[in-house]
This record gives structure tokens, sequence and C-alpha cells, in this order.
């Protein structure tokens, strides 16, 4: 019979542990209700733990249940109120959550942080351009000037002789990145593609949302 573990730590804003609070774990069932994996009051240290094993959610048919899809609530106990639910995750034998609550107030009018972020980068890119022409005109000024030694004059004349190369890969790349990014990241709203680490909204002052981090493992882990 497989046994499997869900374990980690809950945060306040502040970070600080959450008190009064405890977790509640299911395994996500499409055709049936959601089975209840366990729950667990958050220690005063803000740690839970929740050991379980096949027969909480496949006590007949383990074969065709597979691994469990978890989820969890957090539940302010005294009021019974559900504070959040976490995205839904695939465990082998293991799953470590870091978890922060947020407490800020949304803001439906605040302005969009990222709007712009790409063509932002473009115009930085634009002022390196800017800056490889000054340094090629200082390094002109510099070979015109008597008062070099061999060496450096030598050094400039080599670095002078590769400013086009330089110059023209340069608007290239420029020209690829433009283009890439009109055509292709905009729309793919980067913001939203999901990842195991701390999720943050595509508008994250007009929605109120928590931080997640979710470690499914293979097996427990133990410190060698």
């Amino acid at each position: 019979m497989a046994e499997f573990s869900i374990h980690g730590k809950v945060r306040t804003n502040d970070n600080k542990p959450p008190q009064g609070y405890s977790v509640h774990a299911f395994d996500k069932d499409i055709i049936n209700q959601d089975d209840v994996l366990g729950q667990k009051p958050i220690d005063a240290n803000g740690f839970f733990r929740i050991d379980f094993d096949t027969q909480k959610f496949a006590p007949f048919y383990e074969f065709l249940e597979g691994n469990p899809d978890v989820y969890l609530k957090l539940k302010e106990e005294q009021q019974n109120k559900e504070i959040l639910e976490t995205k839904i995750t695939k465990t082998n034998r293991e799953i470590e959550y870091q978890i922060k609550i947020a407490n800020h107030t949304p803001d439906p009018e605040a302005p969009d942080i990222y709007a712009g972020n790409l063509r932002r980068l473009l115009d930085m890119l634009n002022e390196v351009r800017e800056i490889i022409g000054i340094e090629r005109q200082i390094n002109l000024d510099r070979l015109s000037s008597q008062d070099i030694s061999r060496e450096i004059r030598k050094s400039l004349e080599d670095f002078a002789k590769m400013d086009n190369e330089r110059r023209n890969n340069f608007e290239h790349v420029l020209v690829i990145l433009s283009s890439f990014f009109d055509s292709y990241i905009e729309e793919l709203n980067i913001g939203t593609i999901d990842y195991d680490g701390p999720q943050v909204p595509r508008h994250p002052r007009r929605v109120k949302y928590n931080q997640e981090i979710i470690w499914p493992r293979q097996e427990a882990f133990k410190w060698g």
C-alpha cells in the first residue's frame, strides 16, 4: 500500500506563523466527490504535515485511481473560514508547500506595472547602440593623437577595424528582437505562464493573490 506525505510551512504577509489555522488536503476526483486526505492544525512555527495512504483516495480500485491529484485548503479554525485554496498538483510520494498569505487590498484601477516592458528593453538596447557609437568616436580621437604608445595604438586600430562588424551585428539583433517581441511574445502573455514558483498574476496590484511554492517529489526526502 503506497504511502504519501504532504507538508510545508505557512506564513502571514509579515513572515509570521498564522495562529488558529488548519490545513485540509483533498484529492480531486472528476467523477465522484473529492476525497478528504486529512487535516492538521498549523503549529506554532507555521509548519504542518499530513500523511496518508492509498486507502484515503482509492480504497477499492487503486489500480484505476493512480496517484492523487492534491490540493489544499487553508482555514481559520474558529470561524471555519476558508482563506485560500492551492492549485491541483499530481504527487508520486511527497509534496512540500511554502505558502505566504496575502493581505493586500486589490485596486482594480491600478496601473499595469508590466506594460511596455518589452519596448523598454528595446529602448535600453538602443542606448547601448549609442554608447557603441560614442566609444568608436573616442577611439578615433585617440588614434589621431600622437601621445599614445605603439601598443595602445595597435590595440585601438584592431578594435576600430571590427567596429562596422560589431555595429552591423548589433543592428541585426535589434531587428530580430523587435520582430520577435511584436509578433510572438506579446501574444503569449508571458506573465501567465505556469511554473513551480511563486505565482504572480498578470496584473498583481489589481487582484488579490497568495504566494505558493510547490515541490512534488518522487519519494519522501531524507537528509543523507
